[in-house]
């Protein structure tokens, strides 16, 4: 039986992994480690009740202990979902940031090379951000370099390049993948499609970075299209490469609030209102645009199923229902 390890099975992107993993491979074996953070929850996967799942209580900036390790037992992969990501909070809390993303990844690739010597792959999941700004008609290939602007991105691409360091040299088997920002249900709030729903429901102001004239953007993917990108590489990656794991459409921000503010049942909210702010001055660190190449991916025969209006539509109905993801 094929057994494999999720870190960060408790948070956002982690919750949609497993989810459809346990669907699409109902024969596999899944240990969790998650440290519950304030980003994680285990209400993600509570509903999940399949056999072959078990949750171990582990906080990655510790090395696996000989409990931990007993726990864990032989893998065939590890999926490296854990990580700090908002960067807002990197700015203010930068320590936390490297503890996780660069020890944490150090302690799991070592924990690798020690103790998980039959392992097929370590999956290390990562974001556009570590290239930096895109400017206006630039997608980032997978052989642009790191030009990461804030502590955030930062300690991703310091894990990137230790996990490919373990790849080349320490006998740990890697595949890293790039992705940006992911929607869908149980979203953190701090992320901006359900910051967009919290301020229409509570009739509070959201702030568009940009100007009117230089709007931020991003291209969005649904988490459950992310995860079968994973799916996707687990049969057809290749040991040492990086996948961009790229969405269906790039939106910008006074876009996004539009097309989320129109799928709100009438009378629900207070409608949108909004205001445009400088974005360094607001969110230093950020940038007004990132964007990758999905070229790779698709040259493989692999390409995202989900539209982001569709992906929107559910997680409008989804969140009404469930109001008490936006305290």
């Amino acid at each position: 039986m094929v057994r494999a390890l999720i870190t960060g099975a408790c948070g956002f992107i982690g919750s949609h992994f497993l989810r459809y993993f346990v669907d699409q491979h109902p024969d596999w074996e899944f240990v969790l480690i998650d440290r519950l953070s304030y980003a994680a929850s285990l209400n993600r996967i509570s509903d999940i009740t399949a056999d072959q799942i078990e949750f171990v209580l582990h906080d990655i900036r510790a090395f696996p202990s000989d409990y931990v390790r007993g726990c864990i037992g032989q893998v065939d992969y590890v999926f490296h979902l854990a990580a700090e990501t908002h960067v807002d909070r990197s700015a203010v809390e930068p320590e936390v940031f490297v503890q996780s993303n660069i020890v944490g990844t150090f302690n799991l690739l070592e924990y690798c090379r020690r103790y998980q010597e039959s392992l097929k792959m370590f999956f290390l999941v990562s974001t556009d951000e570590v290239y930096g700004a895109a400017p206006a008609g630039v997608d980032h290939g997978e052989d642009f370099p790191h030009r990461p602007s804030n502590v955030y991105s930062a300690t991703k691409a310091a894990a990137e390049d230790l996990a490919y360091a373990y790849d080349h040299s320490m006998g740990v088997p890697v595949i890293v993948t790039n992705t940006m920002n992911n929607v869908g249900r149980t979203q953190d709030k701090e992320k901006f499609v359900p910051k967009i729903l919290r301020s229409i429901m509570r009739g509070e102001l959201i702030d568009v970075h940009g100007s009117p004239n230089n709007i931020g953007s991003r291209k969005y993917l649904d988490a459950r299209d992310h995860a079968a990108a994973l799916n996707f590489l687990v049969s057809f990656g290749q040991r040492g490469e990086r996948y961009n794991v790229v969405g269906i459409e790039e939106i910008d921000n006074f876009s996004m609030i539009k097309r989320v503010a129109d799928k709100l049942p009438p009378g629900v909210g207070h409608g949108a209102a909004w205001r445009f702010v400088d974005f360094h001055a607001a969110r230093k660190g950020h940038d007004l645009r990132y964007s990758l190449n999905g070229m790779k991916l698709a040259a493989m025969g692999w390409a995202p199923q989900i539209t982001i209006d569709q992906a929107l539509r559910e997680i409008v109905v989804w969140t009404i229902e469930h109001p008490q993801w936006l305290d």
